[in-house]
Protein backbone atom coordinates (compact mmCIF):
# COMPACT_ATOMS: atom_id res chain seq x y z
CA UNK A 1 0.00 0.00 0.00
CA UNK A 2 0.70 3.54 -0.06
CA UNK A 3 -0.18 5.13 2.28
CA UNK A 4 3.12 7.37 2.50
CA UNK A 5 1.65 9.57 -0.39
CA UNK A 6 -1.62 10.00 1.34
CA UNK A 7 0.21 11.88 4.48
CA UNK A 8 1.47 14.41 1.70
CA UNK A 9 -1.72 14.82 0.36
CA UNK A 10 -3.87 15.66 3.90
CA UNK A 11 -3.37 19.36 4.91
CA UNK A 12 -4.83 19.55 8.55
CA UNK A 13 -4.58 22.84 8.65
CA UNK A 14 -7.50 23.80 6.24
CA UNK A 15 -9.65 21.85 8.77
CA UNK A 16 -11.92 24.52 11.12
CA UNK A 17 -11.77 22.38 14.36
CA UNK A 18 -11.48 19.22 16.25
CA UNK A 19 -15.00 17.59 15.99
CA UNK A 20 -14.12 17.96 12.03
CA UNK A 21 -10.94 16.56 12.81
CA UNK A 22 -11.93 13.63 14.77
CA UNK A 23 -14.88 12.83 11.99
CA UNK A 24 -12.36 13.40 9.19
CA UNK A 25 -10.07 10.55 11.39
CA UNK A 26 -12.92 8.19 11.89
CA UNK A 27 -13.88 7.81 8.33
CA UNK A 28 -10.53 7.36 7.39
CA UNK A 29 -10.13 4.45 9.71
CA UNK A 30 -13.22 3.14 8.73
CA UNK A 31 -12.48 2.32 5.51
CA UNK A 32 -9.28 0.67 6.43
CA UNK A 33 -11.11 -1.67 8.73
CA UNK A 34 -14.36 -2.00 6.77
CA UNK A 35 -12.65 -4.90 4.41
CA UNK A 36 -11.88 -7.04 8.00
CA UNK A 37 -7.93 -6.91 7.46
CA UNK A 38 -6.01 -3.67 9.23
CA UNK A 39 -2.06 -4.84 8.10
CA UNK A 40 0.59 -3.30 10.30
CA UNK A 41 1.04 -1.02 7.48
CA UNK A 42 -2.05 0.79 7.55
CA UNK A 43 -2.02 0.79 11.89
CA UNK A 44 1.22 2.88 11.33
CA UNK A 45 -0.23 4.81 8.78
CA UNK A 46 -3.21 5.77 10.85
CA UNK A 47 -1.11 6.27 13.78
CA UNK A 48 1.72 8.30 11.55
CA UNK A 49 -1.11 10.58 10.61
CA UNK A 50 -3.35 11.34 14.12
CA UNK A 51 0.45 12.19 15.54
CA UNK A 52 0.34 14.95 12.88
CA UNK A 53 -3.07 16.14 13.67
CA UNK A 54 -3.97 19.26 15.86
CA UNK A 55 -5.33 18.20 18.47
CA UNK A 56 -7.21 20.13 21.51
CA UNK A 57 -9.55 17.00 22.64
CA UNK A 58 -9.88 16.27 26.36
CA UNK A 59 -8.79 12.45 25.17
CA UNK A 60 -5.40 11.79 24.57
CA UNK A 61 -5.01 10.75 20.80
CA UNK A 62 -3.65 7.12 22.00
CA UNK A 63 -6.88 6.76 23.66
CA UNK A 64 -8.84 8.53 20.97
CA UNK A 65 -7.20 6.13 18.18
CA UNK A 66 -8.13 2.73 20.26
CA UNK A 67 -11.87 3.97 21.29
CA UNK A 68 -12.33 5.15 17.52
CA UNK A 69 -11.13 1.64 15.95
CA UNK A 70 -13.64 -0.18 18.84
CA UNK A 71 -16.61 2.04 17.34
CA UNK A 72 -15.95 0.94 13.98
CA UNK A 73 -15.77 -2.59 15.32
CA UNK A 74 -18.65 -2.43 17.02
CA UNK A 75 -20.88 -0.79 13.96
CA UNK A 76 -19.90 -3.87 11.61
CA UNK A 77 -20.55 -6.24 14.10
CA UNK A 78 -23.79 -4.97 15.15
CA UNK A 79 -24.90 -4.04 11.72
CA UNK A 80 -25.02 -0.08 12.26
CA UNK A 81 -22.19 1.21 9.90
CA UNK A 82 -24.98 3.49 8.16
CA UNK A 83 -26.08 4.92 11.06
CA UNK A 84 -21.92 5.53 12.22
CA UNK A 85 -20.72 7.01 9.03
CA UNK A 86 -23.76 9.00 8.69
CA UNK A 87 -23.19 10.41 12.07
CA UNK A 88 -19.36 10.97 11.85
CA UNK A 89 -20.18 12.19 7.85
CA UNK A 90 -22.80 15.39 9.28
CA UNK A 91 -20.12 16.98 11.58
CA UNK A 92 -18.28 17.92 8.65
CA UNK A 93 -19.71 20.96 8.12
CA UNK A 94 -16.89 22.48 5.49
CA UNK A 95 -17.01 21.55 1.49
CA UNK A 96 -13.44 21.40 1.43
CA UNK A 97 -13.46 18.88 4.58
CA UNK A 98 -16.20 17.02 2.59
CA UNK A 99 -14.36 17.00 -0.67
CA UNK A 100 -10.90 15.62 1.45
CA UNK A 101 -12.72 13.02 3.48
CA UNK A 102 -14.35 11.63 -0.10
CA UNK A 103 -11.16 11.25 -1.83
CA UNK A 104 -9.25 9.93 1.05
CA UNK A 105 -12.25 7.05 1.46
CA UNK A 106 -11.88 6.45 -1.81
CA UNK A 107 -7.86 6.51 -2.45
CA UNK A 108 -7.83 4.30 1.33
CA UNK A 109 -10.82 2.07 -0.06
CA UNK A 110 -8.41 1.10 -3.47
CA UNK A 111 -5.20 1.28 -2.04
CA UNK A 112 -5.03 -2.82 -1.73
CA UNK A 113 -6.53 -2.97 -5.57
CA UNK A 114 -9.64 -4.29 -4.28
CA UNK A 115 -12.41 -2.33 -3.69
CA UNK A 116 -14.93 -5.14 -1.23
CA UNK A 117 -18.40 -5.09 -1.24
CA UNK A 118 -17.99 -3.25 2.56
CA UNK A 119 -15.75 -0.57 0.81
CA UNK A 120 -18.13 -0.01 -1.47
CA UNK A 121 -21.33 0.53 0.15
CA UNK A 122 -19.42 2.81 3.06
CA UNK A 123 -18.23 5.07 -0.29
CA UNK A 124 -22.00 4.96 -1.64
CA UNK A 125 -23.38 6.09 1.75
CA UNK A 126 -20.34 8.54 2.63
CA UNK A 127 -21.06 10.04 -1.19
CA UNK A 128 -24.67 10.22 -0.75
CA UNK A 129 -24.26 12.72 2.38
CA UNK A 130 -21.36 14.43 1.61
CA UNK A 131 -22.44 15.36 -1.99
CA UNK A 132 -25.77 16.84 -1.08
Amino acid sequence: MKFDSFIQSIDMGHCQDQQQREALFDLVLFLIVADGVITEQETQFMRKWLGTIEWSADVSKEEYYTTTLLKCYAAIKTNTVDDYLTHRAKLLIDNDMKQQAMQLVRDVALTDGELDDAEQQAINLLSEVLEK
